[in-house]
Parts: C-alpha cells; sequence; structure tokens
C-alpha cells in the first residue's frame, strides 16, 4: 500500500512541501476548474509535482447533481477530460478517475450512472477522441464502483473507493479514499486533503 492524498487545491512550492513532509507518495488533482469547489490542475503545478518527486492521479467533476449523469454529459466530460490530461502532459494509457460523488441507489446507479459511463466509455474506446489511450477511472461508492468495474481487471477499469457509509461492498479496488479533510502544515503550506492510500491493483499515478 502506498500512501496518498487528494485536494481541490493548487500544490503550491509551500504547500508539496506539506504533502512530502507527511510522507505522501501521489497526490490526486482535478484536471477542471469548477468555481466554489475545486482549483484545475495546472502546467506548473505537474512540474512542480513531479519535480518533487510525487506522482499525480487525475480527477474530473463537474457536478454532484443527479440530474448530470447523463449519456451525452459523459461523452462531453470525457472528451473534455481527454483534452486536459493531453494539455498537462499526462502520459498515455492512465486513468482518468470519473466523480460519482453521492450515494447512489440501485435503480441511480441503473438510470443515471450507467449511462454516464457507457457515453465516457464511447470517448476512451475511440482512437481518434483518445490517441493517448487514457483508461477510464471511477471515482465513487463501493456500490458504483463494484457495478461499473463489473467482471473487467482493475487496471482495465480503475476503481476509486469512498470508504464512509455509501452503500455497497467492494474490495478490490486500486484506490481508497478516507481520513476526510483534514487541515495540514502551517502559514502558506496549510492544505486541506482526504487521505488516499493505493492498493497493490495500482493507483495509475504519473508524472511528467
Amino acid at each position: 500500500m502506498a500512501l496518498g492524498c487528494d485536494t481541490a487545491t493548487n500544490v503550491t512550492a509551500a504547500r508539496l512541501t506539506t504533502l512530502k513532509n507527511n510522507s505522501f507518495i501521489f497526490v490526486g488533482r482535478y484536471l477542471n476548474r469548477v468555481e466554489g469547489y475545486q482549483d484545475g490542475l495546472t502546467s506548473a503545478e505537474v512540474t512542480r509535482i513531479s519535480d518533487g518527486g510525487l506522482y499525480i492521479v487525475s480527477l474530473y467533476q463537474i457536478s454532484k447533481s443527479l440530474d448530470h449523469f447523463t449519456n451525452a454529459n459523459g461523452v462531453a466530460d470525457a472528451e473534455t477530460a481527454v483534452g486536459l490530461a493531453s494539455d498537462m502532459g499526462q502520459t498515455s494509457s492512465t486513468p482518468i478517475y470519473f466523480a460519482i460523488d453521492r450515494d447512489m441507489t440501485s435503480s441511480e446507479i441503473t438510470n443515471n450512472v450507467v449511462p454516464y459511463f457507457q457515453g465516457i466509455k464511447s470517448v476512451l474506446d475511440s482512437s481518434t477522441k483518445n490517441p493517448k489511450g487514457y483508461k477510464m477511472g471511477v471515482y465513487g461508492s463501493r456500490a458504483v464502483c463494484s457495478y461499473i468495474r463489473g467482471t473487467y481487471s482493475a487496471t482495465t477499469r480503475y476503481t476509486f473507493i469512498v470508504d464512509n457509509s455509501w452503500l455497497g461492498t467492494f474490495d478490490d479496488w486500486n484506490l481508497r479514499q478516507y481520513n476526510f479533510n483534514p487541515e495540514l502544515g502551517s502559514s502558506t503550506g496549510k492544505i486541506n486533503v482526504d487521505y488516499v492510500e493505493s492498493s497493490s491493483n495500482d493507483g495509475g499515478g504519473w508524472k511528467k
């Protein structure tokens, strides 16, 4: 198991020092910016994190609302995420974790999450739209990760479980998020993170 974290905040030089002081090996960062919720990954940040010796785990999230999860939005989100990942220099054949950041019932998984990931998969399966061969990653509850992973291997459809009280049972994950939102560091090095550990399945981190 490797210890890491994820954060919605840009990793400045001072914050990177905090992460390294806490023995993190990787950091999950959002490819896209959502005003008031998350900072988008920048090229300078990629260089800083990579040169600092940490791996980056790519996340993509637009909305937590149930009505966002449609086939059309899956296509649009995947196309945007692939473009951003390529622009940031993300290495080929590594995953982008698309977030389902809410507890989902079985009917919501069937009616919303499945069409959303079908849209994502249609983009990622296209060598024209996804020339670097980025892999599909699923972030969400154990129930969501288990259903979308299905019978595929851990490195074909990567899974990032939220280890809380949400629905589902699933232990064959790539990444597990726990210990939510502690503030680490001091002064300009302060940063809020969620702790994350990777399994022997490989978490799909990358460096530039």
